[in-house]
Order: structure tokens, then C-alpha cells, then sequence
């Protein structure tokens, strides 16, 4: 499985590549670009669309990281459809949320990420 680095403002490293946008990760280890939002960066709400994507992987914990100052917000319907997936949800500032994905990879759980790398 993946191990996310470190990050900051902007930018966040995993498996020792820098992004310099959102990513989401994969239960499987696949890192990809987040899409929708401003430039390169992702959007300041996640979606249900988002969730059903990384869904398609049946992970046991779906970790999203809101932001540097946890700003970005997760839809009632995003929450409504993890819920019924039975997919546990934890949602932390992305710093923390960082450090709690490796956390949960290090113990085994199989674990999806969306880690937003601004506000």
C-alpha cells in the first residue's frame, strides 16, 4: 500500500512523488489527480460522485483530508451513500488526515483517501 509522505500548502507527496494538487487514493495503491475545483486544484466540497468512485474498491475506511484549515465540506449526499456502503467515514484536517491514513495502512485496513492540499 501507499504511504503519504508529508505534505504542505499546495503540494503533498506520495510514495515519493510531489503532486501539486488534490489527490485521491485508492484502497489498491492507485494515485490519482482529484477533478472539478479551481485550476489545479479540487473543489472545496466533496461530492457523492467522488465517494462512488473510490467506492468501486470496497475499502474499509475512506479518509478525506478537508483542507489545511479542514475549510472544504462533505455533502449530505456523500455522507448518506458511505453510510449505506457501510464504508467508515473519517473526515480531519488534511494534516491530520495524513497522518491517520498512514496510521490505518501500518495496521492493515484497507484504505481510500481524498486528501485536499489547500484551505
Amino acid at each position: 500500500m501507499v504511504k503519504i509522505d508529508e505534505m504542505g500548502f499546495g503540494w503533498i507527496t506520495v510514495d515519493g512523488k510531489k503532486h501539486r494538487h488534490d489527490v485521491v487514493i485508492f484502497p489498491s495503491g492507485e494515485v490519482k489527480k482529484r477533478k472539478g475545483g479551481f485550476l489545479m486544484f479540487g473543489s472545496h466540497s466533496f461530492k457523492r460522485k467522488e465517494f462512488e468512485e473510490l467506492s468501486v474498491e470496497k475499502a474499509d475506511v475512506l479518509v478525506v483530508g478537508t483542507g489545511t484549515d479542514g475549510v472544504a465540506k462533505i455533502s449530505e449526499e456523500a455522507k448518506d451513500f458511505l453510510e449505506k456502503a457501510k464504508v467508515k467515514l473519517i473526515a480531519l484536517p488534511s494534516l491530520e488526515a495524513v497522518k491517520k491514513f498512514n496510521e490505518l495502512v501500518e495496521h492493515g485496513k484497507k484504505v481510500g483517501a481524498i486528501i485536499h492540499v489547500t484551505c
